[in-house]
């Protein structure tokens, strides 16, 4: 039973991202319940993989799980966003273009055996997607915080080009060998 633990941390997020949409698309504007989802998200991303090594049922299926529950989380919450006008749309396409391009590469060099394969800017850019929720969840649509991280959107972009990159030419770098 406890081995199921780490996996249902995980599964928590796609519960969560219904919970972002369903406020959002009701007009929700109250910030107070998106910071709480921002944050039990965020917590349940950094400890689902700890408590599944520490139990010693960390799998490949669970680390895809983690992948896919991160990425349906933050862009359900990002869309919404964009939706609402604070952030553009490019943003949460381009997260998706990053994980399309992270799981067929992943899944065409390891033929899925070895789970997916981790890159340094990937990584981060996790870090910054959850960073980007927790922002806008924190800030009212045309606050401050808000405002900065919607100038911010073209260095964000630049980001998430350079993970594509980086990505290909891992890719790339791996069919050579």
């Amino acid at each position: 039973m406890s081995s199921q633990i780490p996996n249902g941390l995980s599964a928590l997020r796609f519960a969560l991202a219904a919970i972002w949409v369903e406020l959002a698309t009701h007009g929700h504007t109250g910030r107070a319940p998106y910071l709480i989802i921002a944050i039990i998200a965020a917590g349940s991303d950094f400890i689902d993989g700890r408590i599944a090594r520490r139990l010693g049922v960390a799998s490949n299926r669970g680390r895809w799980l983690d992948g896919i529950a991160d990425v349906t989380f933050v862009l359900a919450a990002l869309w919404c966003e964009a939706n609402a006008g604070v952030l553009p749309f490019y943003i949460p396409v381009l997260i998706a273009i990053s994980f399309g391009q992270y799981a067929l590469d992943s899944i065409i060099i390891t033929r899925a055996a070895a789970g997916p394969i981790k890159s340094r800017l990937g990584h981060w850019g996790g870090i910054v997607n959850y960073a980007m929720v927790i922002a806008l969840a924190f800030s009212a649509p045309d606050g401050t915080i808000a405002a900065v991280v919607h100038a911010l959107s073209p260095l964000v972009a630049i980001f998430y080009v350079a993970a594509i990159v980086e990505r290909a030419w891992i890719f790339y770098r791996r069919q050579e060998k």
